[in-house]
């Protein structure tokens, strides 16, 4: 059965969507285990909920590309807080806008470690404690890049479409069972996403030039919306975006 006080899981939440699901899902009493390499970032972050709140809070290091921490993370997670009930993959990122046969291979790497290797191993390590609790909710954090691909995204795009993919996999994976499985797919949203991708803040302020981009607390919404929603529903894929972006080709700006 649900519980009153879902025990929730982020990766990635240190900013961007990661830190805004956490500050929404603690204002509807959700205890949350953080999870992020800028392990400062997460600890500061959970005191301000458990404060704000009264959660409970976890909060720790962990590279999603690394499967001792991941494993240690998950764990150390669990035990904290008595167990868990919904996973968000959400670390991910882009690195470069390169052509396919320009990509170095550090970027290369850290794209498919991070968003399709480290993916697989979060829900790999937490997938046992939501059997444990009898009730779960499993998040893929995927991009408008997963359906529709473009030029300077050839590898980002691929690890986004094998989001979309292991979504679909896993929602076939775990059918009979009481774990629900979503994926949220948003399009531009304003993050330090860019900043990350592009390594120029000036280059990454020109992604959003005209433009009234999604937030991160958008998509925030959507996780919040979907795992409220009745136990017998099920989210299956939420293409979200900006109503400037129509297609990953079709952006309106104002002048």
């Amino acid at each position: 059965m649900r519980p009153e006080h879902p025990i929730v899981l982020i990766t990635g939440a240190s900013s961007g969507f990661g830190a805004a699901m956490a500050r929404l899902l603690a204002s509807q009493g959700c205890h949350l285990a953080l999870g992020a390499r800028r392990v400062e970032r997460v600890q500061a972050l959970a005191d301000e909920l458990r404060k704000a709140h009264g959660i409970q809070a976890f909060a720790g290091a962990v590279d999603t590309r690394d499967t001792a921490s991941v494993n240690a993370f998950v764990a150390a997670a669990a035990s904290a807080l008595g167990g868990l009930h919904v996973l968000v993959a959400n670390a991910g990122l882009a690195s470069g806008t390169y052509k396919m046969w320009e990509t170095p291979d550090e970027d290369l790497e850290a794209m498919m470690r991070t968003n399709v290797e480290g993916v697989v191993k979060t829900i790999r390590a937490g997938l046992p404690h939501l059997r444990q609790a009898g009730w779960g909710h499993i998040f893929f954090i995927g991009s408008t890049a997963g359906h529709q691909p473009y030029e300077g995204g050839s590898v980002y795009c691929a690890s986004k479409f094998g989001v979309k993919a292991m979504a679909h996999s896993l929602r076939l994976e775990l059918n009979g069972e009481p774990i629900r499985v979503t994926s949220v797919d948003p399009g531009m949203a304003e993050t330090e996403f860019s900043n990350v991708r592009m390594k120029d803040d000036s280059k990454a302020k020109a992604v959003y030039q005209g433009v009234t981009p999604l937030t991160a607390m958008d998509v925030a919404e959507c996780v919040r919306w979907c795992l409220m929603l009745p136990d017998h529903v099920n989210i299956d894929e939420m293409l979200v975006k900006c109503l400037d972006q129509a297609s990953v080709h079709k952006v309106h700006r104002r002048v």
